[in-house]
């Protein structure tokens, strides 16, 4: 059985790797010092995550556009995961 990654799940992985890294690593210090993110920069996120594509990436791939959601969805947990954990 094959568990590498198609070029397509890279990509993935990639994109949603370096938003989180420039996007939200930089918001890390203030959120864990207050306990939240301000609103307009929620709204911002929240504009850039929708122009990705993966707002609402828990969906189910029938009521989603972009195919197979639950690899989306597992690339951006194990990002986050990633930095959390670290």
């Amino acid at each position: 059985m094959d568990f590498a990654l198609s070029s397509e799940q890279q990509m993935i992985v990639e994109t949603v790797r370096g938003f989180v890294e420039t996007e939200l690593y930089p918001l890390e210090a203030e959120v864990e010092r207050t306990g939240q993110v301000a609103p307009e920069v929620g709204r911002e996120i929240m504009a850039k995550v929708k122009a990705l594509g993966f707002y609402a990436q828990t969906f189910p791939s029938r009521l989603a556009a972009a195919g197979s959601m639950r690899s989306i969805s597992r690339c951006w947990n194990a990002n986050w995961a990633a930095r959390r954990w670290r």
